[in-house]
């Protein structure tokens, strides 16, 4: 879709519960499917079970699916594999559950994936105009924020919404083909993971690797942050700085 539509189903997504919901199930599904089910393989446990249960034909009742699959024996490997899969999915989407950063990571990687084609051609803006618009919309204080430089100019400024938090998305072009996204939110009561700290000079943002974007999460004053990139982790830990000195 264009930049113009997209804008628009944004900004009703801001004022619409249900399409709200209805947006994240979709986004929670393909984070799952992309995330996962391509980089991993079933545990030759499973698959020998899969196996043995394609081989038990013996006991009764013999379906009639079951002889079909029985005299075909290049379906098998198939089925194991789409079997797998399902397992896959399955526990997958259990973790998920368990993870609610997982959550809110996933939905942002995939709003960045959005900005970086909604803003592929886009030329660079005004970036003190896009970003007194973008303060006046916000709905909460959103405070200093990097302004971009030549080096990574500011591309987008606009207003969204992350698994049902308000939260406002800054676009930083970094070059052919590479975006950084800074999505901001209220984040007084955001509990950071305590694990897997990335040391940046004296910050320590909290660091993922989600669908090959590089990801860090962190807090400053009442706000939350999530940086997303497609630069690699040198690239994004200088990213990171230029952010969080401008706060």
């Amino acid at each position: 879709m264009s930049a113009e539509v997209a804008a628009n189903v944004r900004a009703h997504l801001v004022g619409c519960p249900a399409c709200s919901q209805a947006l994240r199930g979709e986004e929670q599904f393909r984070a799952l499917v992309r995330g996962h089910a391509p980089r991993y393989t079933a545990p030759p446990a499973l698959q020998a079970r899969v196996r043995a249960a394609l081989r038990d034909v013996g006991r009764p009742p013999r379906t009639v699916w079951r002889d079909w699959v029985r005299h075909r024996p290049w379906l098998k490997g198939s089925l194991v594999g789409a079997m797998a899969a399902v397992a896959i999915v399955w526990a997958g989407g259990a973790w998920l559950a368990r993870d609610p950063v997982a959550r809110l990571v996933a939905a942002a990687v995939d709003e960045h994936v959005e900005y970086a084609q909604d803003t592929k051609h886009r030329p660079v803006p005004d970036a003190e105009e896009l970003l007194r618009r973008v303060q006046s919309e916000a709905g909460f204080l959103l405070g200093p924020v990097f302004r971009g430089d030549a080096e990574a100019p500011l591309i987008l400024a606009a207003v969204t919404e992350v698994r049902g938090n308000r939260a406002v998305a800054l676009v930083y072009r970094n070059g052919p083909e590479r975006y950084t996204t800074l999505l901001v939110m209220p984040g007084a009561d955001a509990v950071i993971p305590a694990e897997d700290r990335l040391a940046i000079e004296s910050f320590k943002p909290h660091h993922r690797v989600a669908s090959s974007k590089q990801v860090l999460y962190w807090k400053q004053r009442d706000v939350a942050c999530l940086l997303v990139s497609d630069l690699d982790q040198s690239g994004l830990s200088a990213m990171f700085l230029k952010v969080r000195k401008a706060a």
